[in-house]
């Protein structure tokens, strides 16, 4: 989320999709990341996850792989790596002006 303030972040996590001749499905894990603008981090929504986990019978694999996620997520996050990079933003960002202006 781009603002004049600054840039902020909402990230889910999903499991890879799939695509059939219905739609594009995948499986929202209810844990979300959310980055403030000034590079503070908060993880929401632990408690549904954690509600829906037993509710929907997740696996032990699928929650560590969950967790091990979240980690990795939060690297990128403090690295700038990927969509996190001030250049990544400017480049999107840029190509979103450009589209919009036609």
């Amino acid at each position: 989320m781009i603002r004049d303030s600054g840039v902020s972040y909402y990230c889910n996590l999903a499991s890879p999709y799939v695509m059939d001749e219905e739609a594009l499905k995948y499986i929202d894990y209810d844990l979300d990341v959310k980055v403030f603008e000034n590079h503070e981090k908060k993880l929401l929504d632990v408690d549904e996850y954690e509600s829906h986990k037993k509710e929907m019978h997740y696996s032990a694999d699928i929650d560590y792989i969950l967790k091990e996620s979240v980690k990795i997520l939060v690297d990128w996050i403090n690295n700038e790596k990927g969509p996190f990079s001030e250049s990544y933003v400017n480049i999107w960002y840029k190509r979103y002006l450009e589209l919009k202006s036609r």
